[in-house]
């Protein structure tokens, strides 16, 4: 247990596709912190299967605790986005781009990994910020407004942001400075 992360909601927006590592560790790392994640699927076949991968071969599967559409910023006290090909396959759902927005909104803790700044960008709240991600979206965070940074972490206001997997231990050391430090309102 980590001083200020014992209760902590954090969601976990997943969809298909999500990288393995990107997901499992950085929940992991909360766990044991203290904190309560939740998987948070965007439809009622997602409460069934997530299937993860691990690069370009099969990973583990998740089952979401609870849908996009259910939810609100105000159930959770941080938000956490993995990359692999999940955001792209998710970042056009309304549900999604509202939920992004109210995290934004509160200046609740944001964590994106990879590939997870597409929901950031699709929610247009990328512009003006300063955020890292998979070298690959590089021209997609800055045509959105935001500037790319090529380092293994960069945080700006309430976001943390990471390029990868490879990362993932700087990142979450970070995350959980960030989750402890947040002040924000009670759920």
């Amino acid at each position: 247990m980590q001083p200020g992360i014992e209760g902590k909601r954090v969601a976990a927006l997943v969809g298909d596709g999500f990288e393995e590592a990107e997901l499992a560790e950085p929940r992991r790392t909360l766990e044991e912190a203290g904190a309560i994640v939740t998987i948070v699927g965007i439809d009622d076949k997602a409460k069934q299967r997530i299937r993860g991968k691990r690069g370009l071969e099969e990973g583990a599967t998740v089952k979401a605790e609870e849908i996009d559409a259910d939810c609100t910023a105000e159930d959770f006290d941080a938000l956490l986005v993995p990359g692999g090909t999940s955001p792209d396959r998710i970042r056009t759902s309304r549900e999604v781009q509202r939920f992004v927005k109210e995290f934004d909104t509160a200046k609740k803790p944001t964590f994106v990994i990879g590939h997870g700044a597409q929901v950031l960008i699709s929610a247009q709240v990328a512009r003006g910020r300063t955020l890292t991600g998979s070298a690959s979206i590089a021209d997609d965070i800055r045509n959105a407004g935001g500037l790319y940074r090529d380092q293994p972490v960069v945080q700006d206001g309430h976001w943390v942001s990471s390029r990868g997997a490879a990362d993932v231990v700087l990142f979450d050391r970070v995350m959980l400075e960030k989750l402890a430090t947040a002040v924000g309102q009670p759920v």
